[in-house]
């Protein structure tokens, strides 16, 4: 009995083992931007210079530590093209929770009468995903986050993200790092001439504020 209940905990431990080197368990570890309170707040994008494309996006203030977390957004560039233009930023976060995401958003603009923005997103655990604002709530465009081998992942790397749209197939198409990782599309009329794109930064409802900050940037 004693030599059985041992192989039982022996199988136990290997089993507990498995499951959490499963690559599953990474989606169990991102935030959900439709869960979290999505506010533009450009204070908190800080440009080093007027001359510079360079934004340093920081805080630790301890209020933003509530239930659901918050997306912070800034939309400082206007499209002043009739058709869309491409959109590439390179991202950087230094601290923070890893499984927080960070990115961009763009064709930020009025749309029937309500705020409308699209966004992309990324962490570093290497997930992405893509998704609309529509008066302050997030909606997945893409089934929530995916993971992608084209994102490097960790602290304190770069990561590269361009958006491009094919006007003939109306298909907005997604790299990281110069690799083609999705195409995508959204149901509304967008008008691309005079809006709006920029950066996007999620806290998440554990980071571990005032000590250890949430730090990113970007340079476009």
């Amino acid at each position: 009995m004693n030599r059985l209940k041992l192989l039982l905990i022996n199988i136990s431990i290997i089993l507990l083992v498995s499951c959490e080197l499963s690559p599953f368990i990474r989606e169990k570890e991102t935030i959900n931007p439709e869960q979290t309170n999505v506010k533009e707040e450009t204070s908190l994008f800080n440009q080093e210079n007027s001359d510079d494309q360079s934004y340093e996006f920081v805080t630790n203030d301890t209020r933003f530590l509530n239930r659901n977390g918050y997306t912070f957004w800034s939309v400082p560039y206007v499209n002043t093209h009739d058709d869309f233009e491409p959109v590439t930023v390179t991202v950087r976060k230094e601290s923070g929770r890893s499984e927080a995401g960070f990115g961009i958003v763009f064709c930020k603009q009025e749309l029937n009468g309500k705020s409308y923005m699209l966004t992309v997103l990324i962490n570093g655990n290497g997930l992405y995903t893509v998704g609309k604002v529509i008066e302050g709530s997030f909606y997945y465009l893409d089934k929530g986050w995916k993971p992608s081998d084209s994102i490097n992942r960790g602290q304190g790397v770069n990561n590269k993200i361009s958006v491009s749209y094919d006007s003939e197939k109306k298909l907005f198409n997604l790299y990281i790092n110069d690799y083609k990782v999705t195409s995508f599309s959204t149901s509304e009329d967008i008008i691309f001439k005079n809006s709006k794109s920029g950066f996007a930064v999620v806290i998440a409802n554990n980071e571990t504020f005032p000590a250890n900050p949430v730090k990113v940037t970007f340079e476009k």
